[in-house]
């Protein structure tokens, strides 16, 4: 009984030291990891300062190019082709020769249009002297200045013949490709060309009927197109159509836009986007905005710690959106590693976008 008691005791007391071990095990373990959660770097972030300036109100919409003055080219008479001034798709300034018909007929007509003209000059002037002599009567001069008036139409009209033998450019602008070439015979009429005034474009586009009371002429226009990659043509409202299509429940638009050297060919698609008005606001970068429960939210860093913001935003441009509530001007706010902080939690600013580079670096 004796030795029963002895077994239980020192089962008992190698209980207690193997439980006692553990725990020491056990609290030296949680000392140690403690140091390594309290020395765990705060997440790095990328901050923007929210701006202050012209925030637009805009409209946008799609259109296609149309020169500022498009006209095809024609002869106005019957002949053979003996020049051409034109290849295609270059420019020629306004009077150039495009185009020139035989025009050895038309002097013939011409130098004898003009010597019945002598003709009939010499035989007023010699009926005006007979007149003043008494040797002809008032009908007679009569006569010599009725064949004058008919000597002077059939100059006039023999000069217009001749100038229609050659189809010269109505004002600068860019050549299409030829439709006909020398020694052809052409028609009267026969289109033989295209000419573009590509200096400015004009574009049609259609914009919602909610908007027809906020726009006017003179509204400022931007566009841009994938045949000028990275440029921003400006321009202005010229006309707006007072009827809505009856489907779309819209209404047309037209915007001229300057296009310095002719960069955007005619044809070509633009978006476009119409400012409606201008007003002072607060914008932030897109990137900074995040979705929460529905709710837009920034992440302002004060002190080393994001701080959850809820905001309203306003208006949108590229890159950039409006936040009408939330954020003052001058806040840093966490444009990368949104994802990665929580509010009130630690954060380290890596970089400030848009700020002078530190000296040195």
């Amino acid at each position: 009984m004796t030795g029963l008691i002895r077994q239980v005791v020192v089962i008992l007391v190698l209980a207690a030291a193997g439980v006692g071990g553990f725990k020491l095990w056990e609290d030296r373990e949680a000392a140690a990891v403690e140091p390594t959660r309290r020395a765990r770097p705060a997440p790095g972030v990328v901050v923007a300062r929210a701006e202050a300036g012209q925030v637009e109100r805009v409209v946008s919409a799609v259109g296609a190019a149309r020169p500022v003055a498009s006209v095809e080219l024609a002869a106005l008479s019957d002949g053979r082709v003996v020049e051409r001034g034109f290849e295609g798709g270059e420019r020629v300034e306004e009077g150039a020769v495009l185009l020139r018909l035989d025009e050895r007929a038309a002097r013939a007509d011409l130098v004898e249009a003009e010597a019945d003209h002598e003709r009939a000059s010499a035989a007023l002037a010699r009926a005006q002297t007979l007149l003043t002599q008494g040797s002809i009567s008032e009908s007679a001069l009569d006569s010599a200045r009725a064949e004058m008036a008919r000597a002077e139409a059939a100059r006039a009209r023999a000069r217009i013949a001749l100038d229609e033998r050659v189809v010269l450019a109505p004002f600068s602008g860019v050549t299409g490709f030829p439709a006909v070439d020398v020694g052809a015979v052409v028609r009267a009429n026969t289109v033989i060309g295209t000419l573009d005034d590509l200096s400015a474009l004009d574009v049609d586009f259609s914009v919602p009927e909610r908007f027809f009371g906020d726009v006017a002429v003179g509204a400022r226009v931007r566009a841009t197109s994938a045949s000028a990659p990275g440029e921003a043509l400006e321009g202005s409202l010229t006309a707006l159509s007072r009827r809505l299509d009856p489907t779309t429940r819209a209404f047309t638009a037209r915007a001229r836009i300057p296009n310095p050297g002719g960069r955007v060919p005619a044809g070509a698609f633009l978006r476009v986007t119409l400012v409606l008005a201008d007003r002072d606001g607060v914008t932030v970068p897109e990137e900074a905005v995040a979705l929460e429960g529905g709710a837009a939210v920034v992440y302002v860093v004060e002190d080393d710690r994001a701080r959850r913001r809820a905001v309203t935003l306003g208006a949108r441009s590229p890159g950039r959106v409006e936040v009408v509530e939330g954020v003052a001007e001058g806040e840093a706010v966490v444009v990368r590693g949104v994802q990665i902080v929580s509010d009130g939690a630690p954060v380290r600013v890596l970089e400030e976008e848009g700020a002078p580079p530190a000296p040195g670096a």
